[in-house]
């Protein structure tokens, strides 16, 4: 069985600008944000992953690098990914981002490619945004995403509404799901943001003699603060829990630093 991807899918991309430090200081255009986790599920086993996000600031352009290593009890592997922001007009803004992983377990695509479109209306207070996600997995799956909603900003809050449609193969099997953030963003000395997505995992599970669709819902929250402690460097703490069906519940935690220069 996969995991629970679209919801995981979410968690992972949406709501990019309040997830990866980028330095506020033109001096030191370039940002690195290490974080260590460490899970505990209900059932018995533990997951444990590290992440390595480096952007780089330009005018009119974020660029993000993101390394990722994980271990679970079905096995270990790595994800390597690149993405970038970029300001075509005063109201209109894109991001893209491509990756993989060679590692070959289920739980990490093997190709993954994301791109968005913003528009900022109402004085720009208010940003709707459409995107969509493909990503293949090993065994031949595949989920095609499409997303849209929008983000208010009320300085210091941010609120953040996405709506997203999966269609999983084999089997074109059909779910959706949705995202709602609260965030508060001081740039240079707070940010912190409470996030709920949840949604339905559905799939074809072909390794049955006769292959049956398979739906599962699902959700998850986490919440996330990060405190610059000098003008060039912090710390973040993050809790989640995620609950899948009637069996599955998972306790993580991830602690890291980041630094800009």
């Amino acid at each position: 069985m996969k995991p629970l991807l679209l919801i995981a899918m979410i968690a992972g991309s949406a709501v990019r600008g309040i997830g990866q430090v980028s330095s506020p200081d033109a001096a030191h255009p370039f940002a690195a944000d290490l974080l260590l986790g460490a899970s505990t599920i209900r059932e018995g086993g533990t997951w444990r992953s590290a992440d390595l996000v480096v952007t780089h600031t330009v005018p009119h352009t974020v660029g993000y690098l993101f390394l990722h290593r994980s271990t679970r009890p079905e096995g270990s592997g790595g994800y390597l990914g690149i993405a970038a922001t970029h300001d075509w007009t005063s109201r209109f803004f894109t991001y893209a981002a491509a990756g993989g992983s060679p590692s070959h377990v289920s739980f990490l695509p093997a190709n993954r490619f994301d791109v968005e479109a913003d528009w900022k209306a109402i004085q720009t207070r208010l940003v709707l945004a459409v995107g969509a996600t493909t990503a293949r997995y090993s065994e031949h799956r595949r989920d095609d995403v499409f997303s849209a909603g929008l983000t208010y900003y009320y300085a210091p809050l941010i609120i953040t509404y996405r709506f997203f449609r999966n269609t999983s193969a084999p089997g074109a099997v059909r779910s959706q799901a949705q995202l709602a953030q609260v965030a508060m963003e001081r740039s240079g000395n707070l940010s912190a943001y409470l996030r709920r997505s949840w949604g339905v995992e559905a799939y074809q599970l072909t390794n049955i003699v006769i292959p049956q669709n398979v739906r599962v819902s699902g959700n998850t929250t986490t919440a996330l603060v990060r405190k610059w402690t000098t003008s060039r460097a912090g710390l973040d703490a993050e809790i989640e829990r995620q609950a899948k069906g009637s069996d599955f519940r998972r306790l993580g935690v991830r602690l890291g630093v980041f630094y800009t220069f």
